[in-house]
């Protein structure tokens, strides 16, 4: 937090897709069905809501995955793009990066970070509907296949045991228990707190003391 890389993860651009006729909307999240609903969108002339736009929407709905499968399946798409941008890097060091430095890029970054990113845009009252991946089914019947190459077990074992990970998984394990159910961002942040305090303290609590200087000055 307060580095360049708050750009990357918490980016200036937020979109959320309205699902036509439906009047339905849908927040976008990478390795949770991203692609299918944007691959809809386009084909279906969907309206996509950006910033300030998402403040007039009253109900959202967000796609979640399993926080392990999904830390799985992102790091190694990180470790697989980087290659193929920077084909003279070493695998083995970008990949050392991506286990030791959470987090690098927004396709492994918590789902919890992703909802922070949509919090800054949303209306206070606004309620976010928590679905399963399951559930894209009754947004759209694309479904488009990844094309990255699955991870390799010897990639898996390393992921399952990133240790200065386990609180966030902690907290999107919270959200993603949260499926079926529907909440204000303050709502959520309070059943995060709840449900698990010592993983709220670690995560949330750390951020609002590092802020909490500047928080005093407004």
């Amino acid at each position: 937090m307060l580095s360049h890389l708050d750009r990357i993860i918490f980016p200036d651009r937020c979109e959320v897709i309205e699902v036509i006729p439906s009047q339905r909307y849908v927040y976008p999240i990478f390795k949770n069905g991203r692609s299918s609903l944007s691959e809809a969108a386009d084909k279906n002339n969907w309206r996509i809501r950006i910033n300030n736009q998402i403040k007039k929407i009253d109900s959202i709905d967000v796609i979640l995955r399993d926080p392990q499968d999904r830390l799985i399946s992102g790091i190694n798409t990180f470790i697989q793009m980087i290659i193929r941008d920077n084909p003279s890097l070493d695998k083995n060091t970008v990949q050392w990066f991506a286990q030791n430095y959470l987090y690098l890029n927004r396709h492994y970054c918590s789902q919890f970070v992703w909802l922070v990113n949509l919090a800054r845009y949303l209306n206070i009252d606004a309620k976010l509907n928590f679905l399963s991946m399951a559930d894209i089914n009754t947004i759209t019947i694309l479904n488009k296949q990844p094309v990255a190459i699955s991870a390799t077990n010897e990639l898996v074992a390393q992921i399952n045991q990133i240790q200065n990970n386990e609180m966030y998984q902690r907290i999107d394990t919270v959200i993603f228990n949260s499926i079926g159910q529907s909440m204000t961002f303050r709502e959520l942040i309070q059943h995060i707190k709840n449900t698990d305090l010592a993983a709220h303290e670690y995560v949330i609590g750390y951020a609002q003391q590092i802020l909490k200087p500047i928080n005093a000055l407004s």
